[in-house]
């Protein structure tokens, strides 16, 4: 099992909201979201301390949270990556401007936006301090599975297959050095800049009496090492929603959850629907233990279930343990 360095990960709305799965790592601006459904369950700091956005599918449960998005970040100085299907430049850029700003020197936001389709990926920049002109797309090729990646980790995605042009997702943490949540949860010293600047002389092998100023004191890299820090392979997080069991999908959501740690997967519908979800393109809750099944993840953390089963939600968390028993939900 491989040790985990992010600090949060919080299925925001539970199993039986929108999905939206937020993880978040100490030390700097660089929390990841998996989603851009109702978010009013993150706070604007939260939100403000986003990285990278990743959205599915621009059905109203994935999509409607943009704007407390946008609006938390306005008027931070950064880059915020966002990442879709095909057409979700425009439908950023069309939420970003359908409000009017102010434009204050301090709002210097930049929204890189992605749409990823088979073989091709998409991007164009949206800039406040231009106030937001028409986009200019620049296309290359994308062979996937990675769409992003930074010093610490890297996020591949895969097609659906959806009744709109759906995507998945798994975060994969770069084996090495990480901060460690527990220890610095349990430290002396409180999360800050220094988690980082500790972080790249780690990785750069640097020397390990090498000291840094922390808080007025003074620490060798070797001592934040052994007390903030765990070395480890990393650990895969999966999350797919929103998906047909197709022969076309499957090899692909199964390569794309291999291994993880844990798989948040869409049981929209118990077993006895499977025509209807056949119909509308969802899951049933045996596929969702299936998927498990056969990428071996540890843990399967049901989501996305419909409305029509409040109040008998163990039904589908019964369905998908008879194939993959390492299975839990979030239902209040």
């Amino acid at each position: 099992m491989a040790a985990r360095a992010f600090s949060t990960v919080q299925l925001v709305n539970g199993s039986t909201g929108d999905p939206v799965l937020y993880l978040d790592y100490p030390g700097s601006d660089n929390a990841l979201l998996f989603d851009g459904g109702e978010n009013g369950g993150l706070t604007a700091a939260q939100l403000g301390d986003l990285e990278a956005v990743f959205v599915t599918h621009h059905h109203v449960d994935h999509f409607i949270g943009l704007d407390r998005i946008v609006r938390a970040n306005m008027d931070r100085d950064k880059v915020l990556h966002l990442f879709g299907p095909v057409n979700t430049i425009r439908k950023v850029y069309d939420r970003i401007t359908a409000y009017e700003y102010p434009y204050f020197p301090f709002q210097k936001i930049v929204v890189r936006v992605t749409e990823l389709l088979p073989g091709k990926r998409r991007t164009a920049v949206l800039e406040c301090t231009r106030r937001f002109p028409e986009p200019v797309i620049e296309e290359a090729d994308w062979a996937g599975p990675v769409c992003y990646e930074n010093a610490d980790l890297r996020v591949e995605a895969a097609h659906a297959d959806h009744t709109v042009p759906c995507l998945a997702f798994a975060l994969a943490e770069k084996s090495g050095y990480h901060p460690d949540p527990k220890k610095l949860s349990a430290g002396l010293l409180k999360s800050g800049r220094w988690v980082p600047e500790a972080l790249r002389l780690l990785r750069d092998g640097a020397d390990p009496q090498t000291r840094l100023d922390i808080d007025g004191g003074s620490f060798t890299l070797a001592a934040l090492a052994e007390n903030y820090f765990t070395e480890s392979a990393g650990a895969r997080v999966a999350y797919v929603t929103d998906t047909f069991w197709s022969d076309a999908a499957r090899p692909g959501l199964v390569k794309l959850a291999k291994g993880a740690w844990r798989l948040y997967c869409d049981s929209f519908y118990a077993a006895a629907e499977a025509k209807r979800a056949a119909q509308y393109k969802h899951l049933i809750a045996p596929q969702a233990g299936e998927l498990a099944r056969l990428a071996k993840v540890e843990q399967l953390v049901l989501i996305h279930f419909a409305t029509r089963y409040a109040g008998k939600y163990q039904q589908l968390i019964d369905e998908a343990a008879a194939v993959f028993p390492r299975v839990t939900a979030e239902v209040s």
